[in-house]
């Protein structure tokens, strides 16, 4: 009962082996090819307890530019000119 909890916190968490495997171009049982893409596109990856990479699905969207969060501009749009008075 505990792995059935776990599956959909997973599934939320972190992509599948099939999202991967569709990530990376490859079938989802290729973890090797897998672990070589993601290491030569220089993406943040653990090896989980089956040998699968975990890629978090926050980190997947961010780098795919899907991210829902909304990024704040580091600068103001307009010029700041009451600092010259």
């Amino acid at each position: 009962m505990a792995s059935t909890e776990e599956k959909p916190m997973a599934a939320a968490g972190y992509l599948s082996a099939s999202e991967l495997a569709e990530l990376v171009d490859c079938k989802p049982n290729q973890r090797s090819r897998m672990v070589t893409w993601l290491s030569s596109h220089k993406w943040r990856f653990e090896i989980g307890a089956s040998g699968l990479p975990r890629v978090a699905r926050a980190y997947h969207d961010k780098k795919m530019g899907i991210s829902e969060e909304s990024t704040r501009s580091r600068y103001a749009d307009t010029p700041n000119l009451s600092a010259f008075s």
